[in-house]
C-alpha cells in the first residue's frame, strides 16, 4: 500500500483558491452547519457562508488537526493504489489525475465529512432539551426555556393569574349588572400555551427540527398569550340579563265598555337585548391579554314594534262606534229605534297579520232583537169607522194598513246598513220589510159611502125576560156588543170573533140549554143567546150577505123562522158560530134596536149600506112533523116536598126544508136549500122530594 503524498505549499494554495466557489447546498443556513469543518487556522482562506451564531454552536464539535505523528493533515485525500505481487508483472503506472479532478473529489469528501460531524453535533445538542422547552421560548415576557411541562405550567399560571381578577359592568335601562372574571373562569390557556412552548422550534421532519431548534435558541421565540374563559357561562349571564331587560311589545286593542261604548288600549313598544352584539363585544374584551380589570359596556337594546299599533285600534273603534249607533227602522209615518246599546255587545274585533283591526258584527245576535221589534211592527189593518148619528151614517176614525213583519228581509236591510256604517257612511233609517195588509174600509171610502148609506134590510124576533135567558140579558148583551159593527166590502162577519168573551157582555149570566132532548133551565152561561144570532142571520142574508156558518137548534122554536134559525155555543174547545160574508163593493153597518110591545120584547137588527141591488127570498119551505114529545114529571131531591115547577112545555120534533136565494140586480147571485132536523123535546115538571 502506498503512502499518501503530503500536500505541498503550492497544492494548498491551489485549494485555498477554490474557497470562493459556492456550496451546492444553496442555503445559507445549511452553509452555517458546514462552516465549522473548514480548514484549520493555518489555512489561508476561511468559508464565507452561513450564520456565525449557528456556527459557534457547531464549532466545538468540528474536526481538529490530525493527531501528532500522523503523516496526513486534515485535508489529506486518500487515493487507493493497486497492490503488486512478486508473481505478477508490475502494473503500468496510472496517469496522475488532473488538479481540478483531485480538487473536486477532495471538496466532496470534505463536505460530506463536515455535514456528518455538524449533524451529529446538532443532534447531541438537541438531546439536551428532550422533554424541555427549548432555550429562547417565552410567553409574553415569561421565559420558559429549559423548563419541564409542570414547571412551564406553574410559571404561566403565576405570570397570568391576574387574568381572573376583575369584572364586567353592563349598563342597561334598569341599571347596572356586574359579572366577575372569576365567575367566567377567565385565565390563561395554560395547557395550550405549554403545548405550543414545547413544540416551538420542533418540526415533524428530523432535519428541519435539527435546524429549527438551534435557531429558536439563538433568536428567541415569543408566543402570544392565549386567554380562556367559559363562553357558555358568559352566554348564560347575558341571557339572564336579557330576561330583566326584555319587554314584549303590547298590541293595541279595543274593548267594549258599558252603555254601548268602546275603549282603545294603546300599544306599547317592546325592547330586547341584542345578545349577539353584546357577546361579540365581550368576547373581544375578554380574549385580549391587555384588557383592564374593569370592563364597562352599555347593553345594546333594540326596540320591538307591536304587531297591532294604536292607530289600528283607533280606526277600529271609530268603525265600531258608527256600527253601534242607534238604528231607526221605519215604515211610512211609523218608526222604531233599535238602541245602540243592544248592538254594541254584538261587535267583536278581529286582527290580521298586516296589523289591522276589524270590527266583526255577530249577525245572529239580531234575531232576538228582531223578534221584539216584530211585536211592535205587527198590527192588523184598521178600517175607518161608520157611526149612526141623528139617523144618518157618518164616517169616523182613520184607517191604516195592517203589517206582518218579515224578519229575514228586515235583518238583511239592517246588516247592509251596519256594514255601510262600518265603511264610513253616515247613519240612515232602515225600511222595515213587511207584508202590508190593506184596510177593508179606507177613510176615503168611508167618507164617500157614509152619506149614501141607509137601511137595506131589517129583521126582528120577539122574546121574554125569563130565567131561561137570564131575564133578557143573554140576548140583549151580545146584541149591544154587535151594535155599530162595520163589515167592509169583502170582509167576513163571525159571531164569536165579534162578541168575544161572553162574560164581558153587559147583563149576561146562566141560562137554559137544550141537551139530550130536554131543557136545563140554568145549565149554560149565556143561554138564550141564540135569539141574537138567529135575528142577525136573517137580517144579513136579506141584505144580500152570503151566509156561511149556520146550524139549527135541537128544538123547533116557533118564534124563529122555520129552518132559518142559527144556534151558537161554545163547549170546551168546540165552537159553533154563525157567519156571513159581505161580498158587495160597499161596507155595511149593523145596528140593533131593543123594543117592547104587547108584553113582548123585540130584538131588531138593521143592516145599513149603499143600496147594492141585492134582494133575498125564502121559498119552498116544507115542514114535516117529527117525533112526538111527551110531558113528564121529574123528581128533584134537592127541592123540598111541595116544590113544583113547570120547566118547559113539550115540543114535537120537525123536519124543515127551505130555500134561500140572493139576487144581484135581478140575477141569482147565491142560492141554498137548507134542511133542519129538530128532535122532540119532552115537557118537564119538576117536583121536590126532599123531606118526603
Amino acid at each position: 500500500m502506498t503512502k499518501k503524498r503530503r500536500k505541498s505549499a503550492a497544492d494548498r494554495a491551489a485549494d485555498a483558491s477554490t474557497s470562493d466557489v459556492e456550496t451546492p447546498a444553496g442555503d445559507p443556513e445549511l452553509a452555517a452547519l458546514v462552516r465549522p469543518h473548514a480548514p484549520p487556522d493555518d489555512a489561508d482562506t476561511s468559508m464565507s457562508f452561513g450564520d456565525p451564531e449557528l456556527a459557534t454552536l457547531v464549532r466545538p464539535y468540528a474536526a481538529t488537526d490530525t493527531p501528532q505523528g500522523s503523516e496526513f493533515d486534515a485535508d489529506t485525500v486518500l487515493f487507493p493504489v493497486a497492490a503488486v505481487t512478486d508473481d505478477e508483472p508490475r502494473a503500468r503506472p496510472r496517469r496522475r489525475p488532473s488538479l481540478a479532478l483531485r480538487f473536486g473529489m477532495a471538496f466532496v469528501l470534505g463536505f460530506l465529512l463536515t455535514v456528518g460531524i455538524g449533524t451529529g453535533a446538532l443532534y447531541a445538542w438537541g438531546q439536551q432539551y428532550n422533554g424541555l422547552v427549548l432555550p429562547g421560548v417565552r410567553v409574553g415576557s415569561t421565559e420558559l426555556g429549559g423548563l419541564t411541562r409542570e414547571q412551564a405550567e406553574a410559571a404561566i399560571t403565576k405570570a397570568y393569574g391576574s387574568l381572573a381578577t376583575g369584572q364586567i359592568t353592563l349598563t342597561g335601562p334598569n341599571g347596572h349588572t356586574t359579572i366577575s372574571y372569576a365567575d367566567l373562569g377567565r385565565g390563561p390557556n395554560t395547557s395550550a400555551l405549554v403545548d405550543a412552548a414545547l413544540a416551538a422550534g420542533r418540526q415533524g421532519e428530523p432535519l428541519a427540527s435539527l435546524i429549527g431548534a438551534p435557531r429558536a435558541a439563538i433568536r428567541g421565540l415569543t408566543l402570544d398569550s392565549a386567554v380562556t374563559y367559559d363562553r357558555d357561562k358568559l352566554a348564560a349571564a347575558v341571557e339572564t340579563l336579557a330576561t330583566t331587560i326584555d319587554q314584549t311589545p303590547v298590541n293595541a286593542y279595543v274593548s267594549a265598555g258599558q252603555g254601548g261604548t268602546f275603549s282603545v288600549f294603546r300599544a306599547r313598544d317592546g325592547r330586547a337585548v341584542d345578545k349577539a352584539s353584546l357577546l361579540t363585544a365581550l368576547d373581544q374584551q375578554l380574549a385580549a391579554l391587555g384588557t383592564p380589570a374593569s370592563i364597562t359596556l352599555d347593553v345594546p337594546v333594540v326596540s320591538l314594534a307591536p304587531v297591532l299599533p294604536t292607530a289600528s285600534a283607533e280606526t277600529a273603534k271609530a268603525d265600531a262606534d258608527r256600527m253601534a249607533a242607534d238604528v231607526v227602522v221605519a215604515r211610512g209615518k211609523d218608526s222604531w229605534t233599535i238602541a245602540g246599546t243592544s248592538l254594541a255587545p254584538l261587535i267583536s274585533f278581529s286582527t290580521a297579520t298586516d296589523g289591522s283591526i276589524t270590527p266583526i258584527f255577530d249577525q245572529s245576535g239580531l234575531d232576538p232583537i228582531l223578534k221584539t221589534l216584530a211585536k211592535k211592527v205587527n198590527r192588523p189593518a184598521k178600517d175607518a169607522g161608520l157611526k149612526l148619528v141623528g139617523g144618518h151614517v157618518v164616517a169616523t176614525g182613520a184607517s191604516h194598513e195592517g203589517r206582518t213583519f218579515i224578519a229575514d228581509g228586515t235583518k238583511a236591510a239592517l246588516i247592509s246598513e251596519i256594514e255601510s256604517r262600518q265603511a264610513g257612511a253616515a247613519a240612515s233609517p232602515v225600511e222595515a220589510v213587511v207584508k202590508a195588509i190593506d184596510p177593508k174600509l179606507t177613510t176615503a171610502d168611508a167618507k164617500a159611502f157614509a152619506p149614501k148609506m141607509k137601511v137595506i134590510s131589517s129583521y126582528s124576533v120577539w122574546y121574554q125576560h125569563i130565567i131561561n135567558n137570564h131575564f133578557g140579558g143573554n140576548i140583549e148583551g151580545p146584541a149591544t156588543v154587535i151594535n155599530g159593527t162595520v163589515v167592509p166590502a169583502g170582509a167576513k162577519f163571525d159571531f164569536w170573533k165579534e162578541v168575544g168573551n161572553l162574560r164581558n157582555a153587559p147583563g149576561t149570566g146562566p141560562g137554559n140549554a137544550i141537551e139530550g132532548g130536554k131543557i136545563t133551565v140554568t145549565g149554560a152561561f149565556g143561554g138564550g143567546i141564540c135569539t141574537t144570532s138567529t135575528t142577525l142571520f136573517n137580517a144579513a142574508f136579506r141584505a144580500g150577505m152570503v151566509p156561511l156558518a149556520r146550524k139549527n137548534h135541537n128544538e123547533f122554536i116557533s118564534r124563529y123562522p122555520a129552518g132559518l134559525d142559527a144556534t151558537v155555543w161554545i163547549v170546551g174547545n168546540t165552537k159553533q158560530t154563525m157567519s156571513f160574508k159581505n161580498d158587495t163593493k160597499y161596507p155595511i153597518m149593523i145596528t140593533r134596536v131593543v123594543s117592547r110591545s104587547g108584553g113582548k120584547y123585540w130584538l131588531t137588527f138593521k143592516i145599513w149600506s149603499v143600496p147594492n141591488g141585492r134582494k133575498a127570498t125564502v121559498t119552498n119551505t116544507v115542514i114535516q112533523p117529527g117525533e112526538r114529545a111527551i110531558n113528564k114529571t121529574v123528581k128533584d131531591p134537592t127541592k123540598p116536598v111541595g116544590y113544583r115547577f113547570f120547566n118547559n112545555a113539550a115540543v114535537n120534533g120537525a123536519r124543515v126544508w127551505t130555500t134561500v136565494t140572493i139576487y144581484d140586480h135581478g140575477k141569482v147571485h147565491w142560492r141554498k136549500r137548507y134542511f133542519s132536523n129538530y128532535p122532540a123535546v119532552d115537557g118537564v115538571t119538576i117536583v121536590g122530594t126532599r123531606g118526603a
